[in-house]
């Protein structure tokens, strides 16, 4: 029966996963043709829970955005006088109408996985176009890509002090970001490749971090110190933030990264059931990384037969989240061989050709 079951699945996601490739370079094709505007894709009014497989309904506007934090969205449609104000953390995705050609260059760099380049080009751009007067949420948009570039390159800790900058970067009213650029934060979702001199160097900014009057970074620092000699302070921060939050997303990811503190024999008696409904309940791009986590912890259990849906979940509804997609394909193909199923194995494992990149731009 589980063999009919994994197979099953397998199918599902391989159909679930063409779909999202055909509408991603569908979606590029459509951006490429209409540059006069900006681009927002809206999630549906409502509940933010996930129907296991299938996301809800979208909404796609166009028009010249104005202003985009955690708060809000402010629009203009095309030939209207008025703005219209959605909330900022409905928006899924925003292919923008860049205000620069160096941005848009580093953008597209970055839909090509050229991640080296990203960060290296991206990270001159930033400092020399600080006194060009550009969109704040442009900028953080190209912040955010270059975070995910070196969590690609499989660089968290570079990644992470990358991320504060963006947090930081916050313009006047110091409102929060919002949820979808947030979902990049490099929180350790399960587990990490970082060595102990990596760790030792990073620690001192997730000190500074977990004394810092943003949320985000709160969180960034007690998540990196969990798992060392300042784990009782970093508990305490994450207890704090899932309680207090001003941001939900903050708040959830804190209720999180708690989960690596539970043991792994009190996991399917006591806590699945309301972990699956916490990740659900996110908005859909903010899911990836509570799912990485919460396949691992299920492996961690000795229930690989459930962390492998899960493991699937991440490559087909997250493929734009390279280090995740990448890593869950290569979890859930180990897991597939490792119990006998080594046609599925290959089947999974096959996936990883959408994922290549040029190892001269990789190193």
């Amino acid at each position: 029966m589980r063999q009919i079951v994994i197979t099953k699945i397998i199918a599902s996601l391989f159909a679930l996963s063409l779909n999202s490739w055909i509408g991603e370079a569908n979606a590029q094709t459509e951006s490429d043709s209409s540059t006069l505007f900006t681009q927002v894709w809206i999630a549906e009014p409502g509940d933010t829970g996930l129907n296991r497989w299938n996301p809800r309904q979208l909404f796609e506007e166009s028009g010249e955005v104005l202003d985009w934090n955690a708060k809000q969205l402010v629009f203009r449609r095309p030939g209207a006088k008025t703005s219209t104000t959605i909330p900022g953390d409905h928006v899924v995705r925003i292919e923008p109408r860049w205000a620069d050609e160096s941005l848009e260059k580093i953008h597209r760099m970055f839909f090509e996985r050229q991640f080296q380049r990203v960060y290296i080009e991206g990270g001159t751009l930033i400092n020399s176009v600080k006194d060009k007067g550009l969109p704040l949420w442009q900028v953080q948009v190209i912040l955010a890509e270059i975070v995910e570039s070196n969590s690609a390159l499989g660089k968290p800790q570079l990644a992470a002090r990358i991320f504060a900058a963006l947090a930081k970067s916050k313009g006047e009213e110091r409102i929060e970001l919002p949820q979808l650029l947030l979902a990049t934060i490099p929180l350790p979702w399960g587990e990490t490749s970082l060595m102990d001199a990596d760790l030792s160097t990073l620690r001192p900014f997730c000190e500074e971090w977990l004394a810092s009057d943003t949320e985000s970074l709160q969180l960034l620092g007690a998540a990196w110190l969990i798992s060392g000699v300042k784990r009782a302070n970093a508990i305490e921060k994450l207890e704090s933030l899932a309680r207090t939050a001003k941001s939900p997303i903050v708040s959830a990811y804190a209720r999180v990264q708690l989960w690596r503190t539970v043991p792994p024999a009190e996991i399917l008696s006591e806590h699945l059931p309301r972990w699956i409904t916490e990740r659900d309940k996110l908005l859909l791009p903010a899911q990836a990384g509570p799912t990485m986590l919460l396949a691992d912890r299920l492996e961690k259990a000795g229930q690989s037969n459930l962390a492998i849906p899960e493991w699937l979940r991440i490559a087909t509804l997250h493929a734009d989240r390279y280090h995740l997609a990448t890593k869950a394909i290569s979890k859930a193909s180990g897991a597939l061989r490792s119990g006998g199923k080594n046609e599925e194995a290959d089947q999974v494992q096959s996936l990883l050709d959408r994922f290549k990149i040029d190892d001269k731009i990789k190193k």
